[in-house]
């Protein structure tokens, strides 16, 4: 854990972070007094260019984030959360991605890689309906229920 009494929590996530799910959970955890970074992890050439980071943060600012530190990625997420993670500048992470990335995740391995990290993890679902185990994550990243609802923002 950070010194700091503060919670800070990494957000990784592309789109996603505007979903209501995402916005619920970050209303959630701004309220019990966390603060947040947002790192996207680089996209693949394939995928639309019709969103930013600004947008992401303004979003999850209006959620009640606070001020968001945009966080660079690199070449290497799961490495670069690694070491964010080692020194102690996060106390948790959160995933969230769109169904095709979620493959990707899985193809490098991603889950294996953030196993052993000593903060939770929790992975938000990129389909409303799909709150429970998501092959290949441990069953113990995804929420029992939806976020947003426990938010105040409905049930999926």
């Amino acid at each position: 854990m950070s010194t700091e009494s503060t919670p800070r929590i990494l957000i990784v996530a592309n789109r996603t972070a505007s979903t209501p799910a995402m916005l619920g959970e970050v209303q959630r955890r701004a309220k019990e007094g966390a603060r947040f970074g947002l790192l996207i992890p680089p996209v693949h050439p394939d995928d639309p260019s019709d969103w930013s980071a600004d947008d992401a943060c303004a979003l999850l600012e209006r959620a009640g984030a606070g001020a968001v530190e945009r966080v660079d990625g690199g070449d290497d997420a799961a490495l670069k959360i690694h070491d964010l993670v080692h020194a102690r500048e996060y106390d948790g992470v959160i995933l969230s991605t769109v169904g095709h990335h979620l493959d990707r995740w899985r193809h490098h391995d991603l889950p294996h890689r953030l196993k052993d990290l000593d903060v939770p993890v929790m992975l938000i679902p990129p389909e409303p309906g799909g709150w429970g185990p998501i092959q290949g994550f441990p069953d113990e990243w995804v929420p029992s229920s939806s976020p947003a609802g426990m938010a105040g923002f409905g049930n999926y």
